[in-house]
């Protein structure tokens, strides 16, 4: 569970710490940077994923990315972007700038550049023994599986987090179980609901403990969850949000499809049936 975030330099968020729970409200009006605190989250996981500059380029760019708001006069610091969380194991740091200049010609002078990474274990008050990780620039240091400090032999490609370049996670575990929790996180903001959405079509069906981000496992998540004994708890929340429906997943050919049955009507509804808001 994330206990702290602090996202600084990121779009309309100059800087801001929140101390968070199992279950957080953002509220506030129209343009505050609400999305901007989901996006800085989301970007992590990219990290992880080695998907990192990816996913900068699809929210218009660092420039775009970064704040643009008037910098006092004094403040000769060079601009990054940084977002840190801590859960209850680690405390992850990660700080992106503007390439430096360079002595040859380029046309990525706004590359998204990894300026410095950080691990700590959780509980030490980030005390230099607790440092898992250590990356400045294209120099990193990692606590490998004896407990001794290594250095990245790898050539690491500046506009990726060390993540998305670890090709030997038991040799590293403590910073291999780090990315693979921040793989493991979620996003879901933006399912798509039209005719052709993933949503509404039937999908060949796997156990899904954890549903896709988009959305297109969700009769097998909904089984799933049938199966491993949560199904009165789920059908009373379902009851609930929907009175007089019953929910259950069509299995044709293995391919699975979610559907619903509704007093008055004679047949079940299909997903593609059913309104946007269902």
């Amino acid at each position: 569970m994330i206990q702290y975030i602090r996202i600084q330099n990121f779009r309309s968020v100059k800087d801001i710490a929140l101390e968070l729970g199992p279950l957080n409200i953002v509220f506030g009006p129209n343009g505050c940077g609400k999305s901007n605190i989901y996006n800085a989250i989301h970007l992590l996981t990219a990290a992880a994923e080695g998907r990192l500059s990816g996913f900068i380029s699809e929210e218009g760019g660092l420039e775009n990315m970064m704040w643009s708001g008037e910098r006092s006069p004094l403040d000769r610091h060079p601009r990054r972007l940084q977002i840190a969380c801590r859960t209850d194991s680690f405390d992850y740091e990660l700080q992106i700038g503007f390439p430096e200049k360079l002595p040859y010609p380029t046309q990525f002078m706004l590359d998204p550049i990894v300026k410095e990474e950080n691990i700590w274990l959780a509980g030490y008050s980030r005390r230099p023994s607790s440092r898992v990780l250590q990356r400045k620039n294209q120099a990193a240091f990692l606590v490998d599986v004896t407990g001794e400090k290594s250095t990245f032999t790898e050539s690491i490609y500046e506009n990726e987090s060390v993540f998305g370049q670890l090709g030997e996670p038991h040799r590293f575990p403590e910073v291999s179980r780090v990315r693979e929790t921040l793989r493991r996180w979620r996003f879901y903001h933006e399912f798509a609901i039209g005719r052709h959405s993933p949503l509404r079509q039937p999908a060949v069906g796997y156990r899904s403990p954890v549903l896709d981000s988009d959305g297109q496992n969700l009769a097998a998540a909904f089984q799933t969850i049938v199966e491993i004994g949560a199904e009165e708890i789920l059908h009373e929340i379902l009851a609930d949000a929907f009175p007089g429906c019953q929910f259950y997943c069509g299995n044709e050919h293995s391919r699975f499809a979610l559907k619903m049955r509704r007093e008055g009507i004679r047949r079940p509804l299909l997903a593609a049936e059913m309104s946007d808001g269902t």
